[in-house]
């Protein structure tokens, strides 16, 4: 076992390929991180469901930056060489997956829609962005994984739109081995709390489950916490109600860029 794995004051719970950066900077700010993806993305397979074109929708809503990545690829395996259609608009809940469509140069940036850093980056959040544009529009192409909220594609409905869902992944709950139960059991033990990064409830549930499973609930229930969203927040404060956790964690919220995050788990790991 390394010595930096039990030096490591953070967890990094978001899947493989999404840690890393975040780690290299808190290894540089002095907080050595253990990375335990508690999902997996695997995409769909490919020819398991029609790639519908852009142009045949008003809107394409990207809810993460996996949905946007699977679904270019998926048409650019279709090999028709069109340009993005100049009546489609798209939409993405966060600011990072609008800046993956903006660093693509399929997509005009005029013509993508997100919620500012000012705001929470949601579903509400970008609801409340399109709702002017709705009036000239008739179909939508909710992009997803195979599971997900449906707040967003229940309001455009009932706004009067035609909505398909098209799911381009699925997320895995990852089980923990053996040597990062290890790991991580001993970075619980040390005197000094623990900071956890949760970006998504079902993560979240991934995490509850792995600790439930290795014996862990009670020292996990001493860590401190960001998140990501107001209703990561209140799943979390159930998760540790049911692991036997009276009083009220420390859990940090903020919005989900590396930026902001890196700078709330500074902040969680120095109070």
């Amino acid at each position: 076992m390394s010595a930096t794995a039990v030096k490591s004051r953070v967890v990094l719970t978001r899947p493989q390929g999404k840690n890393e950066a975040l780690a290299e900077r808190l290894s540089r700010a002095g907080l050595p991180a253990l990375l335990l993806p508690a999902l997996r993305i695997r995409p769909l397979a490919p020819g398991a469901a029609h790639t519908p074109a852009p142009e045949e929708y008003d809107l394409l809503v990207f809810v993460s930056g996996h949905a946007l990545q699977f679904y270019l690829q998926a048409l650019a395996q279709c090999g028709d060489g069109q340009a993005w259609p100049r009546h489609t608009l798209a939409a993405t809940v966060g600011g990072a997956s609008a800046r993956m469509l903006e660093d693509t140069g399929f997509i005009p940036s005029s013509q993508i829609i997100y919620p500012g850093p000012d705001v929470n980056q949601d579903s509400e959040s970008l609801w409340r962005l399109l709702q002017p544009h709705l009036a000239g529009m008739k179909r939508v192409l909710i992009v997803r994984g195979q599971t997900g909220r449906e707040w967003l594609g229940a309001r455009l409905e009932k706004a009067g739109l035609e909505v398909h869902r098209l799911a381009m992944y699925e997320r895995m709950p990852v089980q923990w081995d053996r040597q990062q139960a290890e790991q991580l059991a001993q970075i619980l033990d040390q005197p000094e709390p623990c900071v956890f990064l949760l970006t998504s409830s079902e993560s979240l549930d991934a995490v509850h489950n792995n600790i439930r499973r290795v014996g862990l609930e009670q020292t996990w229930a001493r860590s401190r916490f960001v998140v990501i969203h107001e209703r990561i927040a209140r799943r979390l404060q159930s998760s540790l109600q049911a692991s036997g956790k009276v009083e009220a964690p420390m859990v940090k919220i903020c919005q989900p860029g590396d930026d902001t995050i890196f700078q709330m788990i500074t902040l969680a790991a120095a109070l």
